[in-house]
């Protein structure tokens, strides 16, 4: 374990040198400014949370090494609300004019912010892979040194700016740096003097290596980020493409048109029965679920509102399942025509996002909430409001990463679009009573998923794979059927909260 800790020393070193960490401690920009590169990062430091708790910690620590990682993840849990503090405290908000709808475009797609979101899931992918603690704690251990730097850095410039200001930002200043530097995971001697065998530090020592791989190229965007926002007037570019492409003219639907676009249909195996059962009997459950009688129910909520107050909860699940497709279920490099097949289904799903940030522009949710950018980070990152979502969407992600064949990947998938099945049906209606009373168009919330997606090379070998008419071994089975049981038992738990918070009409 002492090579890999000196190999993070060295690695600490080397990314100390970065020319970011310098513009940070004494950039040409003033003080008041030094920290607007904060929203690209914002990604990573919001989601540092929940990757903390549920795929970095224990849920049942067995060694004083996974209780000692547990320990260390309690304190990095709470760094969230201290950036928003300071978010506000410098006055990110005004100088942005940023909408929810520009928060939403730019926190879960935007292009600045997207190799921060892909190195966030390659993290927890990661620790997904390596339950063993002397192996995971390589991973923590790397972005500890990380963060070391970079809060030795800007905690200067922060104490500088208290001293004119008399405001202290404590993300960004040394109250956060001390924190750091007293609950080190390697501050004491249990880690250091742990012996690796050979395949244990080989796995410890690449992902030290890919880790700082990482850092280096984070570094680098924050500087050009930090450089670019120094010498910018107005908000970064992509909120505003998001919003203006959000409300710009689009011609009525054609008959039929947008219908979805399924790729679940064929003969099953027998050996898949069993899982096609389970996923009947969860299905028809979940249809009777109180929610959707809400939903059809006529009442003093009339349509529209309705799909506002289902819009305000829903938003986690329908702008990150984009990331959850692209970065978990798809294959960076297919070897074979199942994988292709797994990669064609997800070109379409991770296109559907685009509509619903149109639909919540249509629906007028920028200006019945009145939310700054912060509001938004506050209710979808680190609320109690949104804390189902993101805990479905880490064992969603977990699932993933944990059975990457196709077989399994093609059912958890499936498992995905069955369970918004009744949910779609329900806003479906809905959305086309009010698309026939108003002048909106809401493609997303009307099942016009198909609209988005991406017209693709022809792939014939890819799209004739029948996953269903596949035979399938005992062990798929029960892991399909485990992974039916958590999708279902996320999403009704979400169906039941959804319906909390919309009759109560208010977040």
């Amino acid at each position: 374990m002492k090579h890999v800790v000196e190999l993070i020393e060295q690695k600490k070193r080397e990314i100390a040198a970065h020319p970011f960490y310098r513009w940070m401690a004494s950039g040409p920009t003033s003080l008041e400014t030094r920290f607007d590169f904060a929203p690209i990062i914002a990604n990573f430091i919001m989601g540092f949370s929940d990757m903390n708790r549920w795929f970095m910690r224990y849920p049942a620590p067995a060694s004083a090494f996974e209780r000692a990682i547990n320990r260390h993840t309690r304190e990095d849990e709470t760094h969230a609300r201290l950036f928003l503090e300071d978010w506000r405290k410098l006055g990110l908000d005004t100088r942005l004019g940023w909408r929810a709808s520009d928060m939403l475009g730019w926190y879960y797609a935007g292009s600045e912010t997207e190799i921060f979101r892909e190195y966030g899931m390659e993290i927890m992918q990661m620790c997904t892979l390596n339950e063993d603690p002397l192996v995971r704690s390589a991973v923590m251990q790397s972005i500890e040194a990380w963060g070391h730097v970079f809060f030795t850095a800007s905690a200067g410039a922060a104490a500088e700016l208290t001293s004119s200001s008399g405001v202290e930002y404590r993300y960004f200043g040394p109250y956060h740096l001390k924190r750091e530097i007293g609950h080190l995971l390697f501050d004491s001697r249990l880690f250091e003097e742990a012996t690796l065998d050979e395949g244990r530090r080989a796995r410890a020592t690449a992902l030290v290596n890919r880790l700082f791989e990482m850092i280096r190229d984070k570094s680098d965007r924050l500087l050009r980020h930090a450089e670019r926002a120094a010498g910018d007037a107005g908000p970064p570019s992509t909120a505003r493409i998001a919003a203006a492409a959000a409300r710009a003219p689009r011609r009525a639907p054609l008959p039929g048109e947008g219908s979805p676009t399924r790729r679940r249909g064929g003969p099953v195996a027998p050996s898949q029965e069993p899982v096609q059962r389970a996923l009947e009997q969860r299905k028809r459950a979940a249809a009777e679920h109180a929610l959707f009688a809400w939903m059809r129910a006529p009442g003093p909520v009339d349509p529209e509102e309705k799909l506002r107050r289902i819009a305000l909860f829903w938003t986690p699940d329908c702008m990150g399942y984009r990331d959850l497709n692209v970065y978990a279920l798809a294959y960076r490099r297919p070897t074979d025509r199942r994988e292709r097949a797994i990669n064609r289904w997800v070109a379409d799903l991770q296109s559907h996002h685009g509509l619903y940030l149109r639909d919540w522009i249509e629906l007028d949710m920028d200006r019945r909430l009145g939310w700054s950018a912060s509001d938004t980070l506050e209710f979808y990152c680190a609320s109690q409001h949104s804390e189902a979502q993101r805990r479905s969407m880490s064992a969603f992600v977990k699932l993933a990463f944990a059975h990457p064949e196709p077989a399994l990947r093609f059912w958890l998938m499936e498992a995905l679009e069955a369970s918004g099945d009744a949910f779609f049906e329900n806003t479906r209606a809905l959305a086309r009573r009010v698309e026939a009373e108003r002048p909106l168009r809401l493609d997303y919330l009307a099942d016009r998923h198909a609209l988005s997606h991406p017209a693709l090379e022809p792939d014939e070998e890819a799209d004739a794979v029948a996953f269903k008419a596949e035979a399938l071994d005992a062990r798929g089975r029960e892991i399909a059927v485990g992974m039916i049981d958590t999708v279902f038992d996320c999403l009704e738990l979400q169906f039941s909260l959804s319906l909390e918070l919309a009759t109560r009409g208010a977040p």
